[in-house]
C-alpha cells in the first residue's frame, strides 16, 4: 500500500512539472510565434498607392485590410488611398487589420437648371452639387424678375462634375427702356460705328464681301436685324462691301 503511494505521488509531481514546463512553452515559445508578440512592426504608408499596391504591400508583411470608406477626389486617380489607420509609423503586430480610406474618382451628373430660380435659391443648388461659380453678371430682363437667374453657361443636362465652374447672369430687372436695332443698310462702315454706339449696341464682327457696284465700306447686311429689341446691349455683326481688285498688283 505504502509503495503503492508513493508511486502515486511520484507520477503526480511528474506530471505537474511537465504541465509545466507545456505551459511555459506555449507562454515563451509557441504563442509569441503564432501572435508575434514582442515583434512589433512600424505599420507601412500606403497612402498614395492604388488600392492593389496597397494591398500587396500589407500582405507582404503579414497585415491584413478593410476599405471602410470612399470619397470623391478629381486630384488623384481612383482606387487610391487617401488614409489608413492606424497611421503610418505605428508599432503594430502582424495579422492586425488596416482601415483604409481610398478615392472613388469623379462622379458625373446632369447639370440642374438654374434659370428663373432666385440666385439665393440657385447658389444652394450649386453647393449641393459641390458646383463652383466661375463668373457673376447683371443684366435687365422684361421676362425675370430682380435677383433671378437668367443665363448658365453650362446648360442644363449636360453632365458635369464635382468643382465644376458655371457663370451666371442675374436680372436686374425690367430695363427702364429696350434698345431698338438701327437700320444701318446704306451706311458707310464708320457711320454705321458711330450709329451703333449712338443707340447703345456693341460693335461685332465685319464681313467683308467684293462688290464692286457699289462703293466700298457700304453697308450691305447687318445681324441683328434693324427694328429688333433688346434689354441690354448686344454686338452687331455687319457685311461690308470692298472692292474686288483690293489687293491685286498692277
Amino acid at each position: 500500500m505504502k509503495v503503492k503511494l508513493q508511486n502515486w505521488f511520484r507520477f503526480l509531481t511528474v506530471f505537474g512539472i511537465f504541465t509545466i514546463l507545456f505551459v511555459l512553452i506555449l507562454d515563451k515559445i509557441v504563442f509569441p510565434i503564432y501572435v508575434g508578440h514582442g515583434k512589433d512592426i512600424p505599420l507601412a504608408d500606403v497612402r498614395g498607392r492604388s488600392l492593389d499596391e496597397a494591398i500587396i504591400i500589407l500582405d507582404m508583411v503579414g497585415f491584413h485590410h478593410e476599405v471602410i470608406d470612399s470619397t470623391e477626389n478629381a486630384e488623384v486617380p481612383p482606387q487610391t488611398v487617401i488614409d489608413q489607420q492606424p497611421p503610418p509609423g505605428t508599432p503594430v503586430k502582424a495579422g492586425r487589420m488596416v482601415r483604409l480610406i481610398i478615392t472613388s474618382g469623379k462622379r458625373f451628373f446632369p447639370m440642374p437648371n438654374l434659370v428663373g430660380k432666385v440666385f439665393k435659391a440657385a447658389n444652394l443648388e450649386l453647393q449641393r452639387y459641390h458646383l463652383q461659380t466661375d463668373s457673376i453678371s447683371y443684366e435687365y430682363s422684361s421676362d425675370k424678375p430682380r435677383e433671378v437667374v437668367t443665363e448658365q453657361s453650362i446648360r442644363p443636362k449636360v453632365m458635369v462634375s464635382a468643382s465644376e465652374s458655371v457663370s451666371l447672369v442675374i436680372s436686374k430687372g425690367p430695363p427702364p427702356r429696350q434698345l431698338q436695332v438701327p437700320d444701318l443698310f446704306g451706311m458707310n462702315l464708320e457711320e454705321a460705328k458711330a450709329e451703333i454706339r449712338r443707340s447703345g449696341f456693341m460693335m461685332g464682327t465685319i464681313r467683308y464681301i467684293p462688290n464692286d457696284d457699289l462703293v466700298a465700306y457700304t453697308i450691305i447686311g447687318q445681324n441683328p436685324e434693324f427694328g429688333n429689341l433688346f434689354d441690354n446691349s448686344v454686338r452687331i455683326n455687319l457685311d461690308v462691301t470692298i472692292s474686288s481688285h483690293v489687293g491685286e498688283s498692277d
